[in-house]
């Protein structure tokens, strides 16, 4: 699809159903970074020493798998105790939580059938009612449009058949969980991919009734795309969907999970091998910003730990660039809120203008790659961006806080844009 140029989503402060913002804080973005910012964790990354870094990065949001297995052991019999040490650990450290709702439990079987659907939903429900006034939402299911998690039972994902079984879990789950909790908060989709065939299976979904439902959030893992910037065409493609659909479009959205790993796996942008993991520095601080550009309240980055390419941490204390790069991001723009973005002459080509509740001004400019383009084709370049003021110099900061200076003449400055996010201070 063709961007309409220039026309940015500002991002405002969000509320969620039935919620007080000065009743829950914690779980109520408002659009200013760090708050959008989260993190993938998994069972060996959720301990307290991870999340004391977690929190040190600056990190807002954590998402985690609930395991419907390993809580309801007994038909009947729910033992929440070993996510009841999570959820406190969580909250303590002013951690919220994204709760992926995973999987079928073999004491009933898959979810597509009964008795396992209402068991799931009954499940779901207890989940809502036992964490009811803590930082959680919850999400069900997660990319149940792939065979890797809703099944092999049919021939490829993505298919019409996939669409009803989840739509029937989510008909199935809401209204259990709402009656538990009326004030819970829940996710659906958690889409796989932004390609042809993911959007064939939303499509499908809504016209089973899906935006029918009472779900609150729409949550999406954007991978089939090469960078963060294809998201704005992406995320306007399947808006139109839902308009087709005739399902309103302004609906909230999540992008509960989306990392850039450093080799050839699901996600992998491109580009030289030997520059991979200075691309995933780039893509982390992008993907961030460009999802507050698109009025997306959480992001959460795939993964805190691991061995797939995709880790901010690796135990033993080692970082990565794309740590840094994070931990710069909120160093520079901790406060500050998404005003607008600034139009420029190329249409790939952004610079972002931040402002704080004392009135100080950041702009963060960089550059990227055309539509589905690799991050090597990106030409570094200048381009004149007026700032109004006295003739002289203002500070930058690079991706990872080492400073410069861009001069400013007539109040004109003309910064080079990378695909590596600048930052600039505005006095």
């Amino acid at each position: 699809m063709k961007m309409k140029i220039w026309v940015s989503a500002l991002l405002v402060g969000w509320v969620l159903p039935g919620l007080a913002a000065s009743e829950r804080p914690g779980i109520i973005p408002d659009g200013t970074i760090p708050y959008n910012m989260g993190v993938q964790l998994k069972g060996d990354t959720d301990g307290p020493d991870d999340l004391d870094r977690v929190q040190a990065l600056g990190m807002k949001w954590v998402r985690r798998g609930f395991m419907w297995e390993s809580i309801e052991r007994e038909k009947g019999v729910y033992d929440f105790s070993q996510y009841d040490r999570f959820v406190d650990d969580c909250e303590k450290r002013g951690l919220s939580i994204i709760g992926c709702m995973a999987f079928s439990n073999k004491l009933y079987g898959h979810v597509k059938d009964e008795p396992a659907r209402q068991a799931y939903a009954r499940f779901a429900a207890q989940l809502a009612s036992h964490y009811r006034g803590r930082n959680i939402v919850w999400e069900v299911w997660n990319e149940p449009n792939t065979m890797t998690f809703w099944g092999r039972h049919g021939k490829v994902g993505n298919s019409p058949q996939y669409a009803r079984e989840y739509t029937d879990l989510v008909r199935a789950t809401v209204p259990a969980m709402k009656e538990a909790n009326p004030d819970c908060v829940v996710l659906a989709g958690s889409v796989s991919n932004m390609w042809t065939e993911s959007y064939k299976w939303m499509s499908y979904c809504f016209a089973e009734g899906m935006l029918d439902i009472d779900w609150d959030i729409w949550s999406v893992h954007p991978y089939g795309v090469k960078a963060p910037e294809d998201y704005i065409e992406a995320y306007a493609h399947t808006r139109d969907l839902m308009k087709q659909a005739g399902g309103k479009t302004d609906r909230l959205w999540i992008n509960s999970e989306r990392g850039f790993p450093l080799g050839k796996a699901e996600g992998y942008a491109g580009g030289d091998p030997a520059l991979a993991k200075e691309y995933q520095a780039w893509h982390v601080v992008r993907q961030y910003l460009v999802d507050l550009l698109e009025g997306l309240p959480v992001t959460i980055w795939y993964e805190w730990g691991g061995k797939e390419g995709f880790a901010l941490y690796h135990k033993g204390g080692e970082t990565t660039p794309a740590y840094e790069a994070c931990k710069n991001l909120v160093k520079e723009l901790s406060g500050y809120k998404l005003e607008r973005r600034i139009p420029l002459d190329r249409s790939r080509d952004f610079a972002l203008r931040f402002v704080n509740p004392e009135g100080k001004v950041k702009l963060v400019v960089w550059a990227a790659p055309e539509l589905m383009k690799s991050p090597d084709t990106i030409e570094p370049h200048s381009v004149n961006l007026t700032v109004g003021g006295k003739d002289g110099e203002l500070v930058t900061s690079d991706l990872y806080g080492k400073a410069g200076r861009v001069e400013v003449k007539g109040g004109v400055i003309e910064p080079l844009l990378t695909g590596s996010p600048l930052y600039i201070t505005i006095p």
